[in-house]
């Protein structure tokens, strides 16, 4: 391909160029997450009206202070859908978070907890959903996305950490959380770049008293 039409390409901008940014970027909204770095990676922080997975080897592995500085900034309800345990009222406060303003949804049926998030989000009275759930088809995550776009919500799926990474699903972008002497998050997919290796999320002050207590012990 001659110079002059790859750079008539690029002008019309059919040409993704790696690292750059597409114009519209600009025209989008996010919202900081708390941590700078990771901000940096995602283009400007979470992309407002998107759907982002959140990849677990296990349960309480440092995920919800993870999201906690975005659930503090919440003035509408957060809505937690088969939280792996019930919310703690007096853990909520002592994380800032108004317990009034968390509401926890319980389905076990894949089907009918995305149709429950879809509810809430066209309802327009949350703030952030939260949904722990398994593997959910491209089906399904197309679903979500559409809706999440169109009502321009914030959502968070928990699913199973995964060996493989190479399906196809519609999420904005796909995290790998792990503790292994602190957090370590691992972008597997993001909109505006490629995939990038593991980095340390200090959220050590977000945890709970205990459990800060115990990691200073150990180290």
């Amino acid at each position: 391909m001659a110079a002059s039409h790859l750079h008539e390409l690029v002008a019309k901008g059919w040409v993704w160029q790696g690292q750059d940014l597409p114009a519209q970027k600009l025209q989008q909204q996010f919202i900081e997450s708390g941590w700078s770095e990771l901000d940096q990676h995602l283009g400007g922080g979470w992309l407002q009206g998107s759907v982002n997975e959140l990849q677990l080897h296990a349960p309480f592995s440092g995920e919800l202070a993870f999201l906690m500085p975005l659930l503090q900034q919440q003035t509408r309800p957060t809505v937690w859908l088969n939280p792996p345990c019930q919310p703690y009222a007096p853990g909520l406060r002592y994380q800032q978070l108004e317990p009034d303003l968390q509401w926890c949804l319980y389905e076990s049926d894949p089907l009918k907890a995305v149709w429950a998030i879809e509810q809430c989000l066209q309802a327009q009275q949350v703030g952030v959903v939260l949904a722990w759930l398994p593997e959910l088809s491209a089906a399904c995550v197309r679903r979500l996305q559409q809706t999440a776009e169109q009502q321009q919500q914030l959502v968070f799926i928990f699913t199973p950490s995964k060996t493989a990474t190479t399906e196809a699903r519609a999420y904005v972008n796909r995290l790998r959380l792990y503790w292994h002497d602190g957090l370590h998050v691992e972008i597997l997919k993001r909109r505006f770049g490629w995939p990038l290796a593991a980095f340390r999320c200090p959220v050590e002050d977000f945890l709970p008293e205990r459990r800060r207590s115990a990691q200073q012990s150990a180290t």
